[in-house]
Order: C-alpha cells, then sequence, then structure tokens
C-alpha cells in the first residue's frame, strides 16, 4: 500500500471521490496512487489539501517498490535519496532510529541505525558479545554529479539553463543529451522557523551536444567546460524554486542533477548490469541486505559515508568523527569499559567496499597486464599503496570466501596509471582496525552510467553476510576464522 492510498483510506474517501474534486479521471489518479513520483508539483498540493496533509507526507515514506537493486538505484537519486530509500529497507527489518541529540538505550539482540546530515548512515545490529568485536562494512552514497548553484539560472536563446557546478569526478560528456532529474533536499520557510525536505523535480531537463555539422572535429575529442557547456536546459522559468515547489518558499538547497535512466540488463544472457549510480550505491544496497539476513557475531555495522568524491572531508565524511563517537556511545550503552572498546577494535575487521576498474574490452592496456579484474568473475579483493588491503586482511577476506565457497579474485593496478583511492585508508586510520578494500569490477567508472556483472551483485551480498556471521579471533601466532 502507498502513502497516499494509507492516508486516502483512514480519511474514509474513495479514488472516484478524490478524482471528481480534482477534476480529473478515476484512472489517472489511480495512476499518482501508483506513483507518487509521477504527480505534478501543483497536483500534489492539491491532493495534499484535499487529505488535510503536508505534501511531504505523501512522497518518500515508501516509494521504493520492491527490495531489488535495479529499483534501488533509480531513486536514489543523491546521497540524500540513497540514505532516505536504505532506512526505509531497515525498518522493514525492524531496525530502529536512534539520534545523536538523544540518549541511548541499547540492547543485546536489537538493531539500531543513526544519521549524520541525512546523507551518512551507521546501522548495526547488537549480536553474540561472547566474542566482543566491531565488524564494519563501509561504503560512501555519494556519486559524481552537477551541484546547481543556489536559485541561479542563466539566460540563452533557448530559455533558461541550469547555473550548475561539478562534484566530484565525473566524465562530462556521459551527461550530454541524456534526461536528467533535479534531486536532493531543500529548507521551507515555515511559521516558526524551516522545515527540510527531501525533493525529485517531476520533470526532468537535459544538456543538449553539440550538433557534428557545427562541430566537425568532435569526433577527434572535445574539451567541455562546465560553466559553458554542461549547463541543463531548463526553458522558459524565471525561478527555480518556484518551479520545484509553486506554494512554498525555499530558503536554501543542496541539489542536483543526476541521470534518470532506468537501469537495464544487457548481454546475451543479460549478465550485465548498466545504470547511473553503481559507484557507489550497488555497495550500500549489498551491505543492507547482507546486515538484514546474518545472524550476526559481535558488532554487526553498516558504514555509509558522504562526499568521497570530494575528499571526505565534512562532518558526514570518512575524515570526521561520526564512526568513531558511535563506537563509543555503543561501547557506553552496552556498559563496556574504554579497555572494552579498544580491544573491540583490536579483535574487530573492517571491509571498505568500493567498485574497482574491470579490464575494458577496448582497452585491456589500461590493466595490470597479468592479473585483470573481470566482470561476473567475482568479488573484485582491491590492492594498491592508496588501499588499506595488506597480505593479513586480503588472506581474512580471502579464507572467509573460500570456507563459503565464494568466488573472488584480485585487482592490482597497471603501475603506469593512476589509482584512485576509498574510505578504507582513512577509516583504517583513525581506528587502528584491520581493513580490507573489495569493490565489484565496474566499466565506466563515473560515467553516468555505468556497468558491472549481475552475478557478481550476489557474490557481494553472500560474502558481507557470511563476514558478519565470522568470528576473526587474531593471536600472535595465529588466525583463527569461525
Amino acid at each position: 500500500m502507498t502513502k497516499i492510498q494509507e492516508i486516502r483510506k483512514k480519511n474514509g474517501l474513495t479514488q472516484q471521490e478524490i478524482a471528481n474534486k480534482l477534476g480529473i479521471s478515476q484512472q489517472a489518479y489511480g495512476n499518482y496512487e501508483r506513483d507518487a513520483l509521477s504527480i505534478p508539483a501543483k497536483m500534489m498540493d492539491k491532493i495534499a489539501k484535499i487529505l488535510m496533509v503536508d505534501p511531504s507526507q505523501l512522497v518518500y515514506e515508501s516509494e521504493l517498490e520492491n527490495d531489488s537493486i535495479t529499483e534501488f538505484l533509480h531513486k536514489s537519486l543523491t546521497a540524500y535519496h540513497a540514505v532516505h530509500n536504505a532506512i526505509n529497507l531497515l525498518e522493514k527489518e525492524g531496525f530502529q532510529e536512534l539520534k545523536e541529540s538523544e540518549s541511548w538505550n541499547i540492547k543485546a539482540g536489537d538493531k539500531y541505525y543513526v544519521t549524520k546530515n541525512r546523507s551518512a548512515l551507521i546501522a548495526f545490529i547488537v549480536g553474540d558479545l561472547s566474542h566482543y568485536a566491531f565488524n564494519i562494512a563501509s561504503c560512501h552514497t555519494d556519486s559524481p554529479a552537477l551541484k546547481i548553484k543556489g536559485n541561479s539560472l542563466i539566460d540563452s536563446v533557448e530559455g533558461k539553463r541550469i547555473n550548475v557546478e561539478k562534484y566530484g569526478g565525473l566524465i562530462n560528456y556521459t551527461f550530454l543529451d541524456i534526461p536528467l532529474k533535479i534531486g536532493g533536499r531543500v529548507f521551507v520557510e515555515k511559521e516558526h522557523g524551516m522545515e527540510e525536505r527531501l525533493l525529485s523535480s517531476d520533470f526532468t531537463v537535459n544538456i543538449p551536444s553539440l550538433a557534428i555539422h557545427h562541430n566537425p572535429t568532435v569526433n577527434e575529442g572535445v574539451e567541455l567546460k562546465t560553466q559553458s557547456d554542461m549547463l541543463p536546459l531548463l526553458g522558459k522559468c524565471d525561478d527555480l524554486y518556484k518551479a520545484l515547489l509553486p506554494n512554498e518558499n525555499i530558503i536554501d538547497a543542496d541539489l542536483y542533477c543526476v541521470p534518470f535512466v532506468k537501469p537495464t540488463y544487457t548481454g546475451i544472457d543479460s549478465e550485465f548490469l548498466v545504470s547511473p549510480r553503481i559507484d557507489n550505491l550497488s555497495s550500500l544496497y549489498a551491505i543492507e541486505k547482507a546486515i538484514s539476513e546474518a545472524n550476526t557475531k559481535g558488532i554487526a555495522m553498516l558504514y555509509a559515508t558522504d562526499n568521497e568524491e570530494i575528499g571526505s572531508l565534512s562532518k558526514q565524511g570518512a575524515e570526521s568523527i561520526f564512526l568513531a563517537n558511535v563506537l563509543d556511545r555503543i561501547n557506553i550503552a552496552l556498559n563496556k569499559s574504554k579497555d572494552d572498546y579498544h580491544q573491540a577494535i583490536s579483535n574487530g575487521f573492517m571491509l571498505s567496499i568500493d567498485n574497482g576498474h574491470a579490464a575494458h574490452p577496448s582497452h585491456p592496456e589500461k590493466s595490470d597486464p597479468v592479473v585483470m579484474a573481470k566482470l561476473n568473475q567475482g568479488v573484485v579483493i582491491k590492492h594498491h599503496p592508496n588501499y588499506a588491503t595488506d597480505g593479513f586482511s586480503s588472506a581474512i577476506v580471502k579464507s572467509i570466501a573460500k570456507k563459503n565457497d565464494i568466488l573472488v579474485q584480485d585487482y592490482y593496478n597497471n603501475s603506469d596509471v593512476r589509482c584512485g583511492s576509498t574510505i578504507g585508508l582513512v577509516s583504517s586510520a583513525q581506528l587502528g582496525i584491520n581493513t580490507c578494500d573489495i569493490g565489484l569490477a565496474e566499466l565506466a567508472m563515473h560515467s553516468g552510467i555505468e556497468t558491472v556483472g549481475k552475478y557478481d551483485i550476489q557474490r557481494m551480498i553472500n560474502l558481507v553476510k557470511c563476514f558478519f556471521e565470522t568470528n576473526i579471533e587474531i593471536s600472535d601466532k595465529q588466525t583463527s576464522i569461525k
């Protein structure tokens, strides 16, 4: 049952009665109930008035129609949406919200989550504490995008264009000629202050490329400048904020233009998943599924940070004290000592999950000449000085995988090609916790549309689940994995 349907039934109204009040057919209104994201803003306001609720109560409460990865990727437009949708799935599995501003009462066997900035998320289960350890699977919630500069529009001969700047290292040309949604969060003026609201535009925009007739050397390479070439075409509009929420006063916002292309499976056997935001929401999805299904040992934790694509230095990023503070508060709430805390970190382990580069079919020379990661050939264990993986942590992951018949593969970077980084080194250094960087083999990383192997997704879920169900007992001479 959708949120609108639930509220309508509580008010004792039929679809036909609301359709009559709106002056539309019952079929048209029924379509709105099935897909709240398709409702124009003005129509949403009318429906809200009939149901005597705030418009924000009609959407985003249960917008995920199912728990498939394609649904999650498509509707998690920004880090704010990703966290919201992850919480939606977690709450269905019995996770309860904790607030940083309140005292925590934590019980063994229970499930909890806490957010920072509504764009970073920690969820955890207090499992079997006979072996007290923090077992953490981490990822990030943000993806490269075009960040909107406030309510700033720029004139053109075809109408207004949206003034944007790059967020993260996106491949510019992949944002051309595809539908883009405006998404993020807005702060709406209220009588006694303001209200934060999650937002997705009820219209799409695009960035038209220059025709080859006007740019005959385009296929020889072209430089796209963000300030002139990457501004989405909005059309006849003088106020972006009013176009997004006609009946509200938006004080300020964190808004982005992001690809709005439905995920699909390609290949002769539909073996490839092609979608926006695979980096790194496929990791968030996998961890959420794993922690929900696992019979956990110790403290099993999902840790999803924001702002990885721009360096992680923010209150909600991996460079922050968010994780350390949450671990400390868990320890206190369980009546553990400071010594117990340090032992739990020493006994613990972290998976830093972020995708790695698959060998490209057109450019295999960009990969290591011997060790090439390939789609659908298993979860990637990432080795490089930029990663937290060392021989010990890699051996731990390989042992868990072998014990549970999960296919894994090694990734080494071509020594002459720049290697990216993850949150693994940062979090490992902050806590002093053993960490291994893993991910899915991926093509077209940071493109508007990326590709991974379909079968590797379930392998990742299985590996993280088995990790949460494993006791890793580390000693000077021998490490026990059971």
